[in-house]
């Protein structure tokens, strides 16, 4: 045999023997290195408000050859700039699945773009990567307006001035203010349109109750010398907010709604507004008006100072594209040769809060301040006397008027007839005209005409009893019956009318109407947020002016027992002793429903106290209507001051009650 061939048999055989093929073989492979990866399990994909933790982990996986790896270091990396996130650790072992994980806290970088994560560990070519996203602090706009009388400017008799004002909040779920913009005008002077809020913070415990301040230029009549307005505020519910000006430079009433529309939306609306003249004498609009694609035709009435002109037709108006917090001007609007500057805050689809923001320049014709609504009116077509049930209502001057304020109840037994009778109650300037004395009868129209139109919704109505004082002649300007007057993001409750006071003596009262669908004694109880704006006309022994009490506050009815407390403004010293002051207050009293309350639902308070904190008490007789378990109109009845106000059901705050702020964070 051949040498060469017997070696490589034998090399053959030792290989077999002893299993070394890979090495013997002229063609040998080693063996593969394994295969290791690392991948995004868990997390990623997630979104979060700035500052806020992601709310699962950022959990890695890692594997070789496809077999999870155990105690594998992985190693978790951030974007050391821009929207990133703070890790709770940079560098994990994985546990016996392969798994390793981590907790993610977003930066307060909003991310335009998504950002990643990255895991890596030794072996793998590639990272897991996990994909983020910074939001922004979600935030929910509120319109606001108010009117009263301030401190920095006098009127002609030396009283503090009249003022109003109106605008928009934003708030984001931190409770604070990072926007919004405002009109002031005291038609005496100090005009501001479009003014920037830059700032500002909320405060609320867990009654839905607290304050709310706006950062706004000093010195500019907006706000006390350090460039703030202060507001004590009451939530009525998530979307509605009674307030008060509550910083010493000035007090007024008025309320903060949930924004849910930008846009004047097409259709008939119901307004009223009040305010000064350029005289500065009491003056208050009413009427109805149409929007087709922003143009406004109407008519309107006014009573200027004791002079009540009806039937004014608008032509030639309208509502100029609103920015974006639903702010914009009402042009062209005339009403008795007197051209009025509007703005106005869209609320809704049906609700806007209108200011007269025109300056006062002495000349007749001219200058003047007023605030009020529009409310829309549906899709009623055709208002009849038969769109009036039966219902409660409440009228007040403004702070320029003669100090009166009215309340009742107005049956509608006759629609066919347009006849009504009812129950009221009034005061001017404590001369008091007290239910069932004041048995209300009278008639009323819908839908009137003026030269040959039909006006929808604009209607008028007579108290022809002559036993509620001046109270008389009224302006009706009927709204849809879905749209709830007091809590227009309510959607029950709804339905009513505006009122305004057209009786020579009474100018600059306006009003509101309000279906009467509950007078079950029984059903007052609970808990109600509460407010009211008292034109005091000497409840204490004042030394020089009595001026302008204003207050909210949360109270519980039981059995009838009211008690309750709230933001108390008192910048005159009317209570206090000495100006400016602020205070909270508490109020007690028990309602004791009349004979016929359940027809009328009528309540009186005989002696409700009123103490300021640290401050001596002082009482008011107060009159209540009840119109459902959920809305009471109340007003005072006694010889020392006139308010009125209503008393709404508290619904459901946000969470922990932090109130409006935080609506977003239920949707």
């Amino acid at each position: 045999m051949n040498r060469r061939i017997s070696a490589l048999i034998l090399t053959v055989l030792v290989c077999l023997a002893f299993g070394l093929l890979t090495s013997c073989s002229s063609s040998s492979k080693s063996t593969p290195p394994p295969i290791i990866a690392i991948t995004a399990k868990t997390g990623s994909g997630q979104s979060t408000v700035i500052g806020t933790a992601f709310g699962s982990p950022l959990e890695a996986n890692v594997t070789s050859n496809g077999t999870p790896v155990a105690n594998a270091t992985v190693t978790f990396s951030a974007p050391s700039s821009g929207a990133s996130c703070t890790l709770s650790a940079t560098s994990v072992t994985t546990d016996t699945s392969g798994d390793a994980s981590v907790t993610c806290t977003a930066n307060t970088t909003v991310s335009t773009t998504a950002y990643t994560v990255t895991a890596t560990t030794a072996g793998a070519t590639t990272p897991a990567n996990f994909t983020l996203n910074n939001t922004a602090v979600p935030t929910a706009n509120f319109v606001f307006y108010l009117s009263g009388e301030e401190a920095i400017n006098t009127a002609p008799d030396g009283s503090p001035a009249y003022y109003a004002v109106a605008g928009v909040v934003t708030i984001n779920q931190n409770e604070q203010v990072v926007g919004g913009e405002e009109d002031y005008n005291d038609g005496n002077g100090i005009t501001q349109t479009g003014v920037a809020i830059t700032g500002g913070s909320l405060s609320v415990d867990a009654t839905g109750q607290g304050t709310l301040t706006l950062n706004v230029p000093s010195n500019t009549g907006l706000g006390n010398p350090a460039g703030t307005e202060v507001l004590g505020i009451q939530a009525v519910n998530i979307s509605h907010i009674l307030i008060v000006q509550y910083d010493g430079s000035a007090t007024s009433s008025g309320s903060m709604d949930l924004q849910t529309a930008t846009s004047v939306a097409d259709g008939g609306y119901a307004f009223t507004l009040a305010g000064v003249d350029y005289q500065y004498m009491p003056i208050a609009y009413g009427g109805v008006f149409s929007v087709a694609s922003g143009a406004v035709t109407g008519v309107a009435d006014l009573n200027d100072a004791g002079v009540p002109v009806t039937g004014q037709t608008i032509t030639g108006a309208a509502f100029a594209s609103a920015d974006g917090n639903g702010r914009g001007s009402l042009t062209g609007v005339k009403i008795d040769g007197t051209a009025l500057t509007l703005n106005y805050y869209v609320v809704g689809p049906e609700v806007i809060r209108i200011i007269d923001v025109e300056a006062a320049s002495g000349t007749p014709g001219t200058g003047g301040a007023a605030i009020g609504s529009a409310f829309g009116q549906g899709t009623t077509t055709s208002f009849t006397n038969s769109s009036l049930p039966t219902s409660v209502f409440a009228l007040q001057a403004d702070p320029f008027g003669l100090y009166y304020a009215a309340a009742g109840t107005l049956a509608v037994p006759t629609p066919a007839t347009g006849s009504f009778t009812g129950e009221a109650d009034d005061d001017e300037e404590g001369l008091v005209a007290n239910a069932p004395n004041p048995n209300l009868a009278g008639t009323y129209s819908i839908s009137e005409m003026v030269g040959t139109t039909v006006y929808n919704g604009y209607s008028s109505l007579t108290i022809t009893t002559a036993n509620l004082e001046d109270v008389a002649t009224l302006g009706l300007y009927m709204t849809d019956p879905a749209l709830n007057l007091l809590d227009p993001n309510n959607p029950t409750g709804g339905g009513g009318a505006l009122l305004l006071d057209l009786d020579p003596i009474l100018a600059g009262g306006t009003g509101i109407v309000i279906p009467q669908t509950d007078t079950t004694a029984a059903d007052f109880s609970g808990k109600y947020a509460f407010g009211g704006q008292d034109l005091n006309n000497g409840i204490t022994a004042c030394a020089t002016w009595c001026g302008e009490i204003d207050f909210v506050g949360l109270g519980t009815v039981t059995a009838g027992v009211f008690a309750g407390t709230g933001p108390f403004s008192d910048p005159f010293g009317t209570f206090m002793g000495t100006a400016p002051a602020e205070t909270p207050a508490t109020f007690a009293g028990t309602a004791v429903a009349d004979a016929d309350e359940s027809t009328t639902g009528r309540y009186t308070i005989s002696q409700t106290t009123v103490t300021p904190a640290g401050k001596a008490s002082a009482t008011v007789s107060v009159i209540i209507y009840q119109a459902s378990a959920n809305q009471l109109l109340w007003m005072d009845n006694d010889a020392g001051d006139v308010f009125s106000g209503s008393l709404q059901m508290q619904g459901p705050l946000a969470p922990a009650a932090k109130a409006q702020a935080k609506h977003k964070r239920n949707h």
